[in-house]
């Protein structure tokens, strides 16, 4: 199916050639809690109506169908879109959106990993454009049901359990959140799904992956060869996206059950490295810019390639292998670099606890996740560690915290915060 411009024609499209198809199944225990691709674009248009008059949307409804269509709506009535997280505080205020409005944009915020969350600005264009990119490395078939259970306020979400499926006319089966992680795979029986790797651990920890699906699209983070192999055994198949919300997610994917941490370009992509080794990207997805933020806009935007931020090579066949990320290099007072996952991942094996490497003004700091009455135990591994390494690769001090690290929606560190 063609891919069209702006959410309105393709809502148009879709409501001519699939209208009595079902889009949306917003309950798996009743049987016609579903709405066709008719009805939504009915439902989208009544909604529509009423938003008229009103310049700047934004988007706060947990409960996830009225969330996609007050979204859609708005977007199609040519209104600002502000996709929120239920509870987050306004960022910027009514006077701000009315003073600097654009007209039919859609604007996400930046996870937050590294930095504090900014508002990215999307077009229309670019989010049909990135869910297009994903079908043609990765079909998803009008006859597919894929269970949408990631946020869609983020923009992994957003694309990959809603509007890829939704341009090919596919069943999308709207999951009831986190307490339905465990029990909406049983109850819906989706051929597709698409997770960040910390949600596929708890699944497959539950054994709740359903016979009939196919296919699982891993976002938004790394995976362990452990939780590869576990999917693999099962005979689903597994694949792996790459992108930034400053892309509209789709930037890269996997095609290989075999090789899934290689990455190939989606179509109307360009990667090139810079001379640090960072992944520089030109697509059609890319953002028009950071809400209100010139200077980072120019930071991160240099002759129409982006800095992503992560360190990557590119192979001779042009794929990608992503490494990390620039923000994960220590650089010593001595000028040494350190790698910050490496020493975390072996620190962590070695103490069966989470760790994140941090400078802590010129001393670089191990911060541990684990119980205060496991302090002695643990630095004694430490020592034993730092007694088997070089100079560089030592740990000089370490903190233990009995809370978890502060994380994103999708389960990252938020090193920032630490």
């Amino acid at each position: 199916m063609e891919t069209e411009k702006n959410f309105l024609s393709l809502l148009e499209k879709l409501d001519r050639e699939c209208g009595e198809r079902i889009a949306l199944r917003y309950s798996p225990d009743e049987p016609d809690a579903f709405i066709t691709y008719h009805g939504l674009y009915e439902k989208v248009i009544e909604k529509m109506h009423e938003l008229n008059g009103v310049k700047t949307v934004e988007v706060r409804d947990g409960l996830r169908l009225s969330w996609i269509i007050t979204c859609l709506a708005s977007a199609c009535g040519g209104h600002m879109t502000v996709l929120c997280a239920p509870g987050q505080p306004a960022i910027f205020s009514d006077e701000t959106y009315d003073k600097n409005y654009l007209p039919g944009k859609l604007l996400f915020f930046t996870s937050g990993t590294t930095s504090r969350n900014k508002a990215v600005v999307l077009s229309q264009e670019a989010l049909l454009s990135s869910a297009a990119n994903g079908q043609a490395m990765l079909a998803c078939h009008s006859d597919d049901r894929l269970l949408s259970c990631l946020p869609l306020f983020h923009v992994f979400g957003f694309i990959c359990s809603f509007l890829w499926p939704l341009i090919n006319g596919a069943e999308i089966d709207l999951g009831i959140g986190y307490h339905g992680f465990l029990t909406d795979t049983k109850a819906y029986r989706p051929t597709m799904l698409s997770v960040v790797p910390t949600l596929l651990e708890l699944m497959l920890r539950a054994d709740v992956l359903n016979d009939e699906l196919r296919m699982i699209l891993v976002g938004a983070g790394p995976c362990s060869q452990e939780l590869i192999d576990e999917v693999l055994k099962k005979g689903i198949h597994l694949r792996f996206g790459y992108g930034l919300t400053e892309t509209a997610s789709g930037v890269a994917i996997s095609t290989d059950d075999n090789d899934p941490f290689t990455l190939h370009p989606c179509p109307d992509t360009k990667a090139k490295l810079s001379e640090s080794g960072e992944l520089l990207i030109r697509t059609t997805c890319l953002m028009d810019g950071y809400y209100l933020d010139s200077e980072q806009t120019s930071r991160k935007l240099t002759d129409g390639f982006l800095h992503t931020g992560d360190l990557a090579e590119i192979d001779q066949n042009g794929c990608i292998h992503i490494k990390g990320r620039t923000d994960d290099v220590l650089v010593l007072p001595n000028g040494e670099k350190i790698f910050c996952p490496e020493i975390e991942s072996e620190i962590s094996s070695l103490i069966g606890a989470k760790c994140v490497l941090l400078m802590r003004g010129s001393i670089p700091t191990l911060v541990v996740h684990a119980p205060f009455e496991r302090d002695f135990e643990i630095k004694a591994k430490i020592d034993d560690y730092n007694q088997s390494k070089p100079l560089g690769r030592k740990v000089p001090a370490v903190e233990l915290r009995s809370e978890d690290f502060p994380r994103t929606v999708t389960g990252k560190i938020q090193r920032y915060k630490l």
